[in-house]
């Protein structure tokens, strides 16, 4: 025979604590103080206490889904949660929304609690790997947590994600540089805490190791994904590396940055100077030149994500893309005229 299920009076008894006070903590409310609210937490997990909404809710059917997500500065995280939102709408679910006030907000455990207490179906992780906080993050999920899909990261890292293949566009869109003549191929990596910036590097270096080229310090800038840091560093290129004659940069936003500085020096993209991009946003069809880039389907990255989730309740309404564990979608290279040299030339 079971023993009965935990109370909240039996939460607060064991932490000398009122019952208003676990709501507090289960609602993350921030008038409680840090020592009490990792009290009450240590306590809800040895007990196994589940709140008595989310206890009903394991019993019916949800039709609410969590969102956790940082950086909406940043396009592509804002375009994968339209695309969220357009596919709960597609399936009639409602979404709750809790922003991270940074990408290494790891203690994930009051935040997860309240949605919990919502009765939500399954959580949408939806910040970037950075650093190792997808790792830290699981350490912190609290007992009986719905499903979580962990979006643009090493699939290594957790046991549900959805990813985009990096790596193989940058591979794509050096492997065209190649192509098209350039010789000393430069690039303006983002911040190297981020996995996708790490794998938009590994595939430009080893597409050149793969077509003879040697890769040096000097031919590698850190950006920040933001227009000024891709000035920044193109400068730093042009002094360090001024053999440069191509530079594969790790987002359209820095890139734009790259070809207006490469207007300032006198130099002709794309006759003197290749220049590709990473995302796709819409606007770079409308850079001057326009912009060679990898395009990135930050929609249907998000509206996987929650057909996942609901097939995972739903398993009936499974499918090869949604089914398994790991899903890596495959980028899509766009070529334009800042890198086509060999038909300007023709």
């Amino acid at each position: 025979m079971q023993p009965p299920r935990a109370t909240i009076k039996d939460v607060a008894r064991a932490c000398g604590v009122s019952t208003q006070t676990i709501s507090r903590v289960l609602n993350d409310r921030v008038d409680v103080s840090p020592a009490t609210r990792e009290k009450v937490l240590a306590v809800i997990d040895q007990m196994g206490y589940l709140p008595s909404a989310y206890a009903r809710g394991m019993r019916q059917q949800s039709s609410t889904l969590g969102v956790v997500l940082a950086g909406l500065q940043h396009k592509g995280i804002s375009t994968t949660l339209k695309g969220i939102t357009l596919e709960a709408q597609n399936y009639g679910l409602d979404l709750i929304l809790k922003e991270l006030p940074s990408f290494e907000a790891t203690n994930m455990k009051p935040l997860i609690q309240s949605l919990m207490t919502q009765q939500v179906m399954g959580i949408i992780y939806a910040a970037p790997e950075v650093g190792d906080n997808w790792v830290q993050v699981q350490k912190s999920i609290p007992p009986h947590c719905p499903p979580i899909v962990y979006l643009k990261g090493n699939p290594a890292s957790a046991p549900l994600s959805i990813s985009i293949d990096n790596y193989q566009g940058a591979y794509l869109v050096s492997n065209h540089l190649i192509a098209q003549g350039y010789q000393n191929i430069a690039h303006i990596s983002g911040p190297l805490d981020w996995f996708e910036a790490r794998e938009r590097r590994r595939g430009w270096s080893q597409a050149l190791r793969d077509a003879g080229r040697s890769v040096g310090d000097n031919s590698l800038q850190e950006g920040s994904w933001d227009t000024a840091s891709g000035h920044n560093a193109f400068t730093k290129l042009l002094k360090g590396f001024p053999e440069m004659d191509a530079v594969f940069v790790a987002n359209d936003q820095m890139a734009l940055a790259v070809l207006s500085c490469a207007w300032q020096h006198g130099l002709k993209v794309p006759e003197q100077l290749g220049v590709a991009g990473f995302d796709g946003i819409s606007e770079s069809a409308y850079f001057i030149p326009s912009l060679t880039t990898v395009k990135q389907d930050f929609r249907g990255l998000g509206a996987l994500a929650v057909r996942k989730i609901k097939q995972l309740q739903e398993p009936e309404m499974s499918s090869s893309k949604v089914g398994a564990d790991t899903t890596i979608l495959t980028p899509e290279l766009i070529i334009r005229a800042s890198t086509q040299r060999s038909i300007e030339r023709a």
